[in-house]
């Protein structure tokens, strides 16, 4: 049996903090987590990003389910409730650090989207490598913060950067999703899970590309589907809407009426004449 033991190396920098730096650096890490590697914050006081280098872990922030690994960049948002622990198989190792300041806020807001806290793939394990090295070379701490400062807005532009190029992909995988999942129950919580971004963001990038949101656009599927059904099968208007997922008989009859002006079966009458 191979028992491992959490290693942890970092350096505090609480001492050193004044209201003449704009961005303040409190903590600079490295973790090698164990099994019981596990940190749980309500109304946070700190703000963090955490670069993971190995392994696999779960976030849970601000009732968001997240799974950061290899690779992921997550972000602890200054007043966020939140909790994080790795897997007992696959434990972390990590890069961390914890800074606060005016200009840290700008930061954060300007380049990263809001309630959104993981960042999947991200090529800047050589800023936080760097970050690490200046928080163990010996110079000055207002040194040491302008080049530190430096690196984090290369991370920070590094994600903006790559949010921007994929808004389109991100739009069109949740149009696939949703178009696979016309004859089966829409659970919004469910797609910002799989594709691990928070619902306003979600909304707000499908409705630029395609003028509607998610669900308005799963309801038009959901008719579309309805209409060939009733145009080349002989289904009942019951088993319809058993297939498609609706609530009952009722209420798909209704929801077709709204968004066609007529009901299924005027509908199936008006095509078969």
């Amino acid at each position: 049996v191979m028992i491992i033991t959490m290693i942890e190396d970092f350096k505090n920098f609480s001492s050193f903090l004044s209201d003449d730096f704009p961005l303040k650096v409190l903590l600079v890490g490295e973790t090698y987590c164990d099994g019981r590697f596990k940190i749980e914050r309500e109304n946070s006081d700190m703000m963090a990003l955490e670069y993971i280098i190995e392994g696999a872990g779960t976030l849970e922030i601000n009732g968001q389910h997240l799974t950061p690994e290899a690779g992921d960049v997550f972000f602890l948002k200054l007043g966020s409730n939140h909790k994080y622990f790795t897997d007992n198989d696959n434990a972390w190792h990590k890069y961390w650090i914890v800074f606060d300041g005016k200009m840290a806020t700008t930061m954060a807001d300007l380049y990263l989207p809001d309630d959104t806290y993981l960042f999947k793939k991200c090529n800047v394990k050589k800023q936080f490598e760097k970050i690490f090295r200046l928080s163990k070379e010996d110079i000055s701490y207002e040194r040491m913060v302008n080049a530190i400062t430096l690196e984090l807005m290369q991370i920070f532009m590094y994600i903006k950067n790559g949010i921007e190029m994929n808004n389109e992909s991100i739009a069109h995988k949740i149009k696939r999703m949703l178009d696979k999942s016309v004859e089966s129950h829409f659970n919004l919580d469910n797609l910002c899970e799989d594709v691990n971004y928070s619902k306003n963001y979600i909304i707000n990038i499908f409705k630029e590309e395609y003028g509607m949101t998610p669900y308005q656009y799963y309801l038009e599927r959901k008719i579309d589907a309805a209409k060939m059904y009733l145009m080349h099968t002989n289904m009942s208007i019951g088993d319809i809407a058993k297939v498609l997922h609706y609530a009952d008989q009722q209420y798909f009859s209704s929801s077709f009426k709204s968004a066609v002006g007529c009901s299924p079966l005027e509908f199936r009458k008006r095509i078969r004449k």
